[in-house]
């Protein structure tokens, strides 16, 4: 299991399309959500904001 911690605001920004061209998706709306673990594509991959 991998944890990728993530700031809020421009790193985040800018992580989610190199996360994209990885085949990676987040399965949270994050324009809604309120989660700070947001689960992905990957079975073995957690985003958390911190």
């Amino acid at each position: 299991m991998l944890t990728l911690a993530l700031s809020k605001g421009r790193i985040f920004e800018e992580t989610l399309p190199m996360l994209e061209r990885a085949g990676i998706t987040i399965s949270e709306d994050l324009e809604t959500s309120r989660k700070l673990i947001i689960p992905t594509s990957h079975p073995e991959l957690l985003i958390i904001i911190v």
